[in-house]
């Protein structure tokens, strides 16, 4: 069985102020993750959100490399969290949090 790899994603949430959480905004992403693909894929999707600044609105989250887009577009159709507008952009990815954080 082949050893199946991790990508981390650095984002920027743009808008919804600072009152968002990182539980709140995982929550969003596996809502829309569940709804698109179904619990086989979000299950297979290995998504954890890593960090979140929610004065910043960046963060990193973690997932299998495979389904790296499917995450990619179950954040990027979050509309709301909490009724304040909110879009998701996709900064850079990488298979080390050390790359990352350069």
């Amino acid at each position: 069985m082949k050893k199946r790899r991790k990508r981390y994603l650095l984002f920027r949430l743009h808008g919804g102020g600072d009152d968002i959480t990182r539980k709140e905004l995982s929550q969003e992403i596996w809502k829309n993750l569940l709804s698109i693909y179904g619990e086989t894929t979000a299950a297979d999707s290995r998504f954890y959100l890593n960090q979140f600044d929610s004065i910043s609105g960046t963060g990193v989250l973690q997932c299998d490399e495979r389904l790296l887009k499917e995450i990619i577009i179950a954040a990027s159709l979050i509309e709301a969290i909490h009724e304040n507008l909110v879009s998701f952009q996709p900064l850079k990815t990488s298979g080390t949090l050390k790359a990352l954080k350069k």
